[in-house]
């Protein structure tokens, strides 16, 4: 009985303690700092030099791996900052403190932080704290699942900023930075060359910390390229550095690094010696880092709250000193009862207090991903908006061009101009493809792209998507063949547009790089059954080929693959195969690319379609003869000038009769008054545009066929178009033959007076 008091003091003393441990920890550590004081009435240069020790003390915390602490007093810190309005202090504890929410994965908040500096530095062009602020940025990257990439940039760009500010240590931890992504990532040669780049900075800096971190790399370059003994001997200087200063992470990854350095010696007695070493420090992380999240999510509750449970503790602690004076046996078996109460109750609250924060969090995500979703669907009415008047504005403008060059071309009279508008409508073509690359990416990206299946014969289709390309053909002295194998199917059913789009892009691309050499397109059977196919295409040339580390950027949007000179010799948006890949993607096949410096380069994809029945085989389209637009009447609506007089022409060359309305008001007027056979009606017009124009003409007049002409992409306008009566759709600038197979088509008897359905 003489030993029950002191065993429930003992328990008491246990239990405080554990409970204690993590709620006191920062708290105790700070009061064990000398920091200068403060109070309401304290002077700017004590507030100061109160933030400096503060910062100085917080940095120190971060390399030890303990992070409670930093994040109670950084929100000291900052408000101190803000009061004496200082952006440098702001910038300084937001940097701190947001680098350590990375530690404890609150990379959320610790954006925040970043980004509020950088906007700050930006509106007072703070060059020095933009730099800072874009570094910590990357720092936020890399600790972001699939963002690596963007970091390794931005640390490359920082670097290049601080080389122009003469900031050695912003250098030295961007060069630093990169290289250790470039470690994980294996890639020797850009290791190679950030290590060195740091460690052209590092002699410059006295700081262990930076010296630890910077052996940690050699060692694993060393590692990399299968030097053990180097790599443990900056294993070891590293080890002896981050010891020397209590650096968790510095110590445990040297000892990692040791270990993969004893393995290529196959050292197995050394490693079980430093495994034990590397498990104790891990061990001590992992307890530590548990400890110190719990504390850190604490603090992020409420710091005056916390205070006063520490205060309360204090005082429960100083009650029961008092209280284990008195050796009686029936107190201490009450107190035995009042802990047990307290454990029961502090859990309890506890667990509230988590649930509340989930709660908290959770509606705070939820805000967040509706506003998300709104500014997103507020993106993409915009982008379809911008691209529908990119579309307008620069097609109206080329259709003329282009119609008028076309013209002109065919003026004998003109002939010794030929080559100057070959090359005025070369450069309008030029522009227009390129407008059409940028509305492409759009309506893949936007899934408008057109998904209408037709019947199609492969080999012709293959035939005249090669013979476009005899000009350029011709120019650069090359060959190109077709080879289809005798198992595919000649007559298909899919969509013939993206296939034609896919071909295109890439014949063209192997027509424009190869020159005096050879190029092919094959096609073969892959797998078959009743009615489907699943071809495989191969378009190869002889070209100069593209570097092994450039495949991987060719699919990417605007890039584009210099010459071997360093010259950009072709032109163009870099969409093109872009294009490709999406469209595969679309067709839900896949694509890729080889290629050889000097001999060329191959590319591959593959598209299931379906095999075209005999009914759709036989299908054969009708013969149009442009003979048959003689004399026809046709009512031209159309209020630019200049695509007026190109429109007249194109008609008048196949002896059509045209009148000319300048709007739709006019064109409502002159068909009730007059008789045509057809109307061009454009779109987008004064006084009345072209939809309520055809409203009104189809009131009392529901035969006549009516054609739109428009330069916005069909997929924007085409139910307004259909819906309001039209028949057809033209889109400007056209190709000629095209246009008069449109107008002869709608001019047909079974066609005319037959409306299109709506798409």
């Amino acid at each position: 009985m003489k030993t029950l008091p002191h065993i429930v003091c003992l328990l008491y003393f246990f239990v405080l303690t554990s409970m204690h441990a993590k709620t006191e920890y920062a708290h105790d550590f700070i009061n064990s700092k000398q920091l200068p004081k403060i109070s309401k009435d304290s002077t700017q240069v004590e507030l100061i030099a109160h933030i400096d020790s503060v910062l100085v003390w917080m940095k120190e915390e971060h390399y030890k791996f303990n992070f409670a602490s930093p994040l109670i007093y950084g929100e000291e810190a900052l408000l101190l900052a803000g009061k004496i309005n200082d952006k440098t202090y702001l910038h300084k504890t937001r940097s701190i403190l947001g680098n350590i929410m990375l530690r404890v994965k609150d990379t959320a908040n610790a954006k925040g932080l970043f980004l509020n500096s950088l906007k700050d530095a930006e509106v007072a062009n703070d060059s020095i704290i933009i730099l800072a602020s874009k570094g910590n940025l990357a720092n936020a990257y890399y600790y972001t699942d699939g963002y690596k990439h963007k970091a390794i940039a931005s640390y490359i760009d920082g670097a290049e900023i601080a080389k122009r500010l003469n900031d050695t240590t912003r250098v030295f931890t961007m060069h630093h930075n990169a290289s250790r992504i470039f470690i994980e990532n294996g890639d020797i040669e850009n290791s190679k060359y950030h290590i060195g780049e740091s460690a052209k900075y590092l002699q410059y800096l006295d700081n262990p910390f930076f010296k630890s971190s910077q052996l940690r790399n050699e060692g694993m370059l060393y590692v990399l390229l299968n030097q053990p003994d180097k790599a443990i001997e900056r294993f070891k200087e590293n080890i002896k550095i981050a010891e020397s200063k209590e650096m968790m992470d510095g110590i445990i990854e040297g000892y990692q690094g040791y270990i993969q350095a004893l393995e290529f010696k196959k050292d197995y007695k050394t490693i079980y010696e430093i495994s034990k070493k590397l498990k104790f420090y891990t061990d001590k992380k992992e307890k530590d880092e548990d400890n110190q999240t719990i504390e850190a999510v604490k603090s992020r509750i409420n710091v005056d709250r916390y205070k006063e449970q520490i205060k309360s503790k204090e005082l429960e602690k100083e009650l029961f000193e008092h209280q284990a004076e008195d050796r009686s046996v029936a107190l201490f078996i009450v107190l035995g009862v009042l802990i047990f109460i307290s454990i029961i109750f502090v859990q309890t609250y506890k667990s509230s207090i988590k649930r509340k924060i989930l709660i908290k969090h959770l509606e705070v995500k939820n805000a967040q991903y509706l506003e998300a979703k709104m500014q997103s669907d507020e993106l993409i009415k915009s982008k379809a908006k911008f691209f529908a008047t990119v579309s307008h504005e620069l097609r109206t403008p080329l259709y003329g061009v282009i119609g008028l060059s076309s013209i002109l071309l065919e003026d004998k009279e003109l002939k010794k101009h030929e080559n100057d508008l070959k090359s005025l409508k070369f450069s309008a073509n030029y522009l227009l493809a390129l407008v059409n690359d940028l509305l492409h990416i759009n309506k893949i990206d936007n899934n408008s792209f057109t998904k209408e299946d037709v019947t199609f014969n492969i080999e012709g289709l293959s035939s005249t998507i090669i013979s476009s390309f005899e000009y350029i053909r011709v120019q650069h002295e090359n060959n190109i063949e077709i080879t289809i194998s005798k198992d595919v199917p000649l007559i298909l059913k899919g969509n013939s547009v993206r296939l034609s789009q896919i071909l295109m892009n890439l014949v063209g691309n192997a027509c424009k790089f190869t020159e005096k050499g050879l190029i092919s397109l094959g096609i073969k059977t892959l797998t078959q059954s009743d009615d489907t196919v699943k071809l495989q295409f191969i378009v190869r040339d002889t070209g100069p080929g593209i570097e092994q580390h450039r495949l991987k950027e060719i699919f990417n949007e605007f890039t584009q693959i210099d010459s071997g000179s360093g010259s950009r010799m072709y032109q163009g948006t870099g969409l093109g195969l872009p294009i490709v890949k999406k469209l595969v993607e679309q067709g839900k096949g896949t694509i890729t690319a080889n290629s050889e410096i000097g001999k060329g380069t191959t590319f591959q994809f593959e598209l299931e379609m379906k095999v075209a029945s005999e009914s759709e085989k036989q299908y054969t389209a009708p013969i149009l003869d442009f003979k048959q637009l003689a004399k026809k009447r046709i009512l031209i609506v159309e209020d630019n000038r200049i695509n007026q007089t190109v429109t007249k022409r194109i008609l008048e060359q196949a002896e059509v009769l045209c009148e000319i309305a300048q709007n739709g008001e006019e064109a409502v007027a002159l068909s009730k008054q007059f008789s045509y056979d057809l109307i061009l009606m454009d779109i987008n017009m004064p006084v009345k545009n072209g939809i309520d124009a055809t409203r009104e003409i189809r009131e009392f007049n529901k035969f006549i066929p009516i054609i739109a002409l428009t330069a916005v992409e069909i997929e924007e306008q085409k139910y307004q178009i259909f819906e309001c009566g039209m028949n057809d759709i033209i889109l400007k600038p056209y190709d000629i033959d095209l246009f008069k197979k449109t107008i002869i088509a709608n001019l047909s008897p079974q066609a005319k007076g037959e409306l299109r359905k709506l798409a």
